[in-house]
């Protein structure tokens, strides 16, 4: 019988991962399964992130959070609470469609290291109000564990439709990505259920780490805002100099 800390499951982030990975018995050969999906989950990214989001704009209570200041946005307006002025085409809707679609491009490319783990970990922590946060959404855990649910039936829903493996294969994967959903679960509920008070001590060690891992998350972030927009640099002066080429010799 495996000996288990109870009070590290709540101060190390790693030791919950391990331990609830293990008790699920998502392995190594599960993440290799999930990265061995990318290239046929890669094609059904924007299809998965369409249907998410027309599923979100169903239910009022939903979608009245896309009216308030993101994590990385804020939002223009009449009302903080008008979710009625926001609709598909409103920036915070093309800024959080852009956020899961890295989210899902991301789980099928990381290493899964103690990097990804805390990056899976602020999924879940950015829909809480806590003091480390910009902004001051909060997401009650009912709306957050039926919208993973319906994620996971999505995107489980795809990958038995493909065809691109044998059925073992696509089984294995589809398992793989069952378990993944359940691990990514827990780190919505660890900020959400209260299974035991932290001491103080306790409690300035986790925010530090905290804190430590939104700045690793936001510098991650925008140093791929940097590189997408230096690409989008580099690609108009390229076809600057092509314009110039053609037309400014004629």
């Amino acid at each position: 019988m495996k000996h288990i800390e109870h009070d590290r499951l709540y101060t190390d982030l790693q030791y919950r991962y391990d331990y609830v990975a293990s008790m699920i018995g998502f392995t190594r050969e599960d993440q290799e399964l999930i990265k061995k999906s990318g290239t046929v989950v890669a094609g059904l990214v924007p299809t998965i992130v369409d249907a998410v989001y027309d599923k979100l704009y169903q239910y009022d209570i939903t979608w009245k959070h896309f009216a308030q200041d993101q994590e990385g946005l804020e939002v223009q307006t009449s009302s903080s609470n008008d979710e009625k002025n926001v609709t598909m085409g409103s920036e915070v809707i093309k800024f959080r469609k852009n956020m899961l679609t890295k989210y899902l491009k991301k789980l099928v490319t990381a290493e899964w290291n103690l990097s990804f783990i805390k990056y899976l970990d602020w999924v879940g922590h950015i829909h809480t109000t806590t003091p480390l946060k910009k902004s001051s959404i909060n997401v009650e855990y009912i709306h957050c564990n039926a919208l993973l649910g319906y994620v996971a039936a999505v995107v489980v829903g795809a990958l038995q439709k493909a065809t691109e493996w044998d059925d073992d294969t696509r089984d294995q994967i589809v398992n793989a990505y069952n378990k993944f959903f359940w691990l990514q679960n827990d780190f919505f509920s660890r900020y959400y259920v209260k299974d035991r008070v932290l001491t103080d001590g306790e409690k300035k060690a986790v925010a530090l780490e905290e804190e430590h891992k939104e700045n690793a998350v936001r510098r991650e972030l925008r140093s791929e805002s940097m590189l997408n927009a230096l690409v989008g640099i580099a690609a108009g002066l390229a076809l600057g100099s092509i314009g110039y080429k053609y037309l400014g010799s004629s």
